[in-house]
């Protein structure tokens, strides 16, 4: 998705201003990565960690759960494909997912006997 996720997320919902740096850091955890909007459903995000890697974590978030977000920079590849790093401040008690990508092996003659 092209848009910005900033303008995606805020577009259903004011987002508080924060002035006081403590209260956003009482009531929320922050972090940073590519966004991406949820193609099926729009209420959520994915959030890639670390979107110069070929692997890594990709975290999924309620767009309801995000406290505070905010454009961090703008990365571009060298192929000259742009896209945006954004800090998400997500609320304390809030239920993330966490997926990493791997690839599927029969570890079973490496591992022997030990789990048998």
């Amino acid at each position: 998705m092209t848009s910005d996720i900033v303008k995606v997320i805020s577009k259903n919902k004011e987002l508080q201003k924060y002035t006081e740096s403590n209260r956003l850091i009482d009531e929320a955890v922050p972090y940073i990565g590519q966004p991406k909007q949820h193609e099926s459903e729009p209420d959520k995000i994915y959030l890639r960690l670390n979107p110069l890697s070929s692997n890594g974590a990709i975290l999924e978030f309620k767009t309801d759960d995000i406290v505070f977000a905010e454009n961090v920079k703008t990365v571009s590849q060298k192929e000259g494909v742009a896209f945006q790093i954004v800090k998400i401040w997500i609320r304390k008690g809030s239920i993330g997912i966490k997926l990493e990508p791997f690839s599927v092996q029969d570890f079973s003659s490496v591992l022997g006997k030990d789990f048998e």
